[in-house]
């Protein structure tokens, strides 16, 4: 049995929706808003010595926090340091807390450059033991940016969407969309996924269909 996480968030055919995550879902979203201030919101810059009034080794420590949001809020805000926290970061990706390891793979996606470069070996090393099936997909995503095997890793992605809970379903199509062009062995998938779950269609969830839809848009706005 699942228990709930937290509220994630994520924008679905033009509307901003909330929902339940289960634990082991995680998605890409997840935690947003874990902190009212915005910690991790704010815009990165890499010569910037601090976010929301708190330096970088500040947020490091507060990985280990005995609370699950000081500690998701930690990595989400290193993320908005950029490659400089990049060192952090991927340390973060043998944290004990799966929802840690996961937001510090995406966070190595979008980073790229040669912080994603150095970290490819750790990603794979770590996608072999990983048990979370969230945390395959955020590091499927990272070495698709590091264009590592990337058909494979397309294809974790793809199959993701078709997972029975919804905010797996919903974060996979999200972290495609992320991909860009990268993404467009995928878009028939999505198309697919988009068509059973728009609204209107009877046994469809419009939550799934709009984040297949956003996707859709990114990538091929590229």
């Amino acid at each position: 049995m699942h228990l709930t996480l937290a509220v994630a968030s994520f924008w679905s055919l033009g509307g901003f929706t909330s929902f339940s995550v289960a634990t082991d879902a995680l998605p890409a979203t997840i935690l947003s808003q874990a902190d009212s201030k915005g910690a991790a919101s704010e815009t990165p810059q890499a010569d910037r010595p601090t976010i929301a009034g708190q330096s970088m080794g500040q947020y490091a420590e507060q990985l280990d926090d005995e609370s699950r949001v000081v500690r998701l809020r930690a990595i989400k805000s290193l993320g908005a340091f950029g490659s400089p926290a990049a060192e952090h970061i991927v340390a973060a990706l043998t944290h004990k807390d799966a929802g840690v390891r996961y937001i510090a793979a995406v966070h190595l996606g979008h980073i790229g450059g040669e912080s994603l470069k150095s970290a490819v070996e750790t990603l794979q090393q770590q996608s072999e033991g990983e048990s979370s099936y969230a945390v395959k997909m955020a590091i499927a995503f990272a070495l698709c940016n590091a264009d590592v095997d990337t058909q494979s890793h397309l294809q974790t992605l793809s199959a993701a969407l078709d997972h029975p809970d919804r905010g797996t379903s919903c974060s996979a199509a999200e972290l495609l969309g992320d991909l860009g062009s990268k993404a467009e062995p995928v878009l028939a998938k999505l198309r697919d996924v988009h068509a059973k779950n728009k609204p209107g269609v009877k046994g469809g969830d419009y939550h799934r269909g709009g984040a297949a839809m956003n996707a859709i848009r990114k990538i091929t706005a590229t």
